[in-house]
Parts: structure tokens; C-alpha cells; sequence
């Protein structure tokens, strides 16, 4: 098996645009998607460092460092390297000289960002960047990752609630993470979506497998040292969240993931799956925080609360993120 380093390639890109207000792509030699230009960087290089050289090398422009304007960083599969997550640090630079295509690339081309895309442009570009610069829906999710309970609760309510949220994502192509147990909800969920024939991707401590919870029929299973890393692996493979009902546990998951939101740790939807008013009582908390002047109204209206999973992924596939609490 692969380490995770030998998983995840990093690279930067940049967004040029044309006085039409279109968006460069390119086409490297051999390959057949479209990307912006940029590529990998070199040793001790920053990533805005690396965006500047690949620019120079790939189209021949020379960009003023000064220019420069993040956009963000994302995460999503690689168009050219199968099996293999692209981490990319996308940047804006305001549009200079003329590209023109070296050795590297086979093609430019101009994109109306405001048309409809084309299907020959990279995951990058379709599922994050372009929806990100154009204000378009988001696209769902890549990964969810579940946060649930090791037991199944006093009715069947939840059971199959877990099995409709597994069976959901799994036939809509979105991968599961969650914490790697084949006990309770958090089993069923897995279950539900591996013989949906969907992608779960375990992650547990090795106190938990030497405790003989672990689930080993899984797409992937990752074991780590500690409950800290746990969390924080799961946290860097997902792109939203969800919580189905659970105990201390799973409220200890939702409250660290949904804080890390409103600090800008991490700027993804965090959702309350609420099956048969399972979480009522803690949203009648939150509400009285809100009333009481110790949350601000605006991250208890970011939270999503569905009862189904049609409604959970709509509200994942529009969402916005709150203002951060603290700026710089």
C-alpha cells in the first residue's frame, strides 16, 4: 500500500484572464484535460514561488510577485496520475503579457467561465476553482465525513437512517470517511455504502483495532496513533461533514469540527442529520447560545439540519461560509 505522502501530489496553479474576462487553460503534452498552468514545485520553494516559475516555463510569462492573489486551496482527485489526490494552491494574477505554448504544453485555450464548461477540463477546474471564481453552485462533495455512534440507539430509526445516508452518498458517487469502526450506526453506514458499491475510507487508532472494532472490509482502513490524529486525519480527507446521532463521542466530532468553521480553520459545510428529532434538544442549546449573546447568529444559520438525505446534499451543495471570527 501506498504511504499518504506517495498519495497526495502538491502543486500550484494560476487563473489569468484575457480582456474578455475569459480564463486561460492548458493542455500539457500527452495528456488529454484541460488545467490552468502551474505544476509541482521544486525543493524549498513557496507555493506562489512555484506558481511564478511554472508560468514562465509553461506559457512564457513572466508574472509580477506583487500580483499575486490566493485564491485558495483545494482538494480533489488528479486529473493525470490515477489514484492519486491533487492538493493545489490556486492563485489570481491580473492579465500582462501575451502566453504563448512551450514544449510542455500542447494547447492553450480561452474559457468562458460563465458558458457552459466544457467536459474536458480537469476535477481542479469543474468541481472547485470555476465554481469558486463564478459564484456557481458548488458541486457535492467528494468526501463526507460521518461522525455517528458505536451503538444503534433505542429504536430503528437510526439504523436506517445510517443505511439511507450510506446507500445516498455511495449512488451519488461521493466517498464516506469516518472513523473506521464496524460497530453500531457507524457500521451500518459503511455497510450500507460498500454494498452500494461506494468508497469508505476508514481511519481508527490501533488501541481501537487491538480493541477488535475495527472494520476490515473497508475501501480503505488507516490506522493512526492517536484520537488527535484521527480527528485531524478525517478532517483534511473531507470536504463536509455530517452528524448523525451518537453519544458524547460524536458531540465531541461535531463541536471540534463546527468550531473550527467559525475560527476559518477550515471552510466547509458541517451538517446535523436529524432523525426523529434526535438533535432538537441540542438545537434548542444552540438557539438559547444565539439569544444569550454567546454565538453569533450568523454560524448557527451556517449549520445545516436536514431530516433527509436528499435535503443534506442540496444544502451541501449550496452552502457559504460564515465570515470567519477572527480575522487578520
Amino acid at each position: 500500500m501506498n504511504s499518504e505522502a506517495e498519495q497526495i501530489i502538491h502543486v500550484s496553479a494560476v487563473v489569468l484572464r484575457n480582456a474578455a474576462g475569459e480564463v486561460l487553460t492548458v493542455r500539457k503534452t500527452g495528456t488529454e484535460r484541460f488545467m490552468f498552468p502551474g505544476g509541482k514545485p521544486e525543493a524549498g520553494e513557496s507555493a506562489a514561488d512555484t506558481a511564478l516559475r511554472e508560468c514562465a516555463e509553461e506559457i512564457g510569462v513572466q508574472l509580477d510577485p506583487e500580483g499575486l492573489r490566493e485564491i485558495g486551496t483545494f482538494r480533489c482527485a488528479a486529473a493525470n496520475e490515477p489514484g492519486f489526490d491533487l492538493v493545489a494552491t490556486v492563485f489570481e494574477h491580473p492579465s500582462q503579457a501575451e502566453p504563448s505554448a512551450t514544449a510542455e504544453i500542447a494547447e492553450l485555450r480561452w474559457l468562458d467561465a460563465s458558458a457552459p464548461w466544457p467536459a474536458d477540463l480537469a476535477p481542479l477546474l469543474a468541481e472547485h476553482v470555476l465554481p469558486a471564481i463564478t459564484g456557481a453552485a458548488r458541486p457535492l462533495p467528494g468526501n463526507v465525513v460521518v461522525f455517528t455512534g458505536s451503538k444503534t440507539g433505542d429504536g430503528p430509526a437510526y439504523g436506517l437512517a445510517a443505511d439511507r445516508l450510506g446507500a445516498g452518498l455511495a449512488r451519488r458517487g461521493v466517498g464516506i470517511v469516518y472513523g473506521g469502526g464496524h460497530v453500531g450506526l457507524m457500521g451500518r453506514v459503511a455497510d450500507a455504502a460498500l454494498d452500494a458499491g461506494g468508497r469508505v475510507h476508514g481511519v481508527i487508532t490501533q488501541a481501537l483495532v487491538d480493541g477488535e472494532t475495527a472494520h476490515t472490509g473497508l475501501t480503505r482502513l488507516e490506522i493512526v496513533g492517536t484520537m488527535h490524529e484521527r480527528k485531524e486525519r478525517m478532517a483534511s480527507l473531507g470536504d463536509a461533514f455530517v452528524a448523525l446521532p451518537g453519544g458524547a463521542g460524536t458531540l465531541e466530532e461535531f463541536f471540534e469540527t463546527w468550531t473550527w468553521q467559525h475560527l476559518g480553520i477550515h471552510a466547509k459545510p458541517v451538517a446535523l442529520f436529524n432523525v426523529d428529532g434526535f438533535w432538537d434538544p441540542l438545537l434548542a442549546m444552540i438557539d438559547s447560545m444565539v439569544q444569550r449573546g454567546f454565538l453569533a447568529s450568523t454560524y448557527r444559520d451556517a449549520l445545516i439540519v436536514g431530516t433527509d438525505v436528499d435535503e443534506l446534499l442540496a444544502r451541501l451543495s449550496t452552502w457559504t461560509p460564515p465570515e470567519r471570527k477572527w480575522k487578520k
